[in-house]
């Protein structure tokens, strides 16, 4: 079974947006691998470009 992790995605503006995956090491890569645009992630859009950091956090 795979763990559950918490991707917090903190913006430039000082939004922050959550996601719960099992496959925190995907979406990474699929970000890092773009450097404008956007991420659809279940039912979340993500403008790449706005993004400061990405925290990981166990569920």
């Amino acid at each position: 079974m795979l763990e559950v992790k918490r991707l917090v995605f903190h913006f430039s503006e000082g939004d922050t947006v959550t996601v719960r995956t099992s496959e925190p090491e995907e979406i990474i890569q699929m970000i890092a691998n773009q450097n404008d645009g956007w991420l659809q992630y279940d039912d979340i859009v993500i403008n790449v470009k706005n993004v400061s950091y990405i925290r990981i956090l166990a569920d």
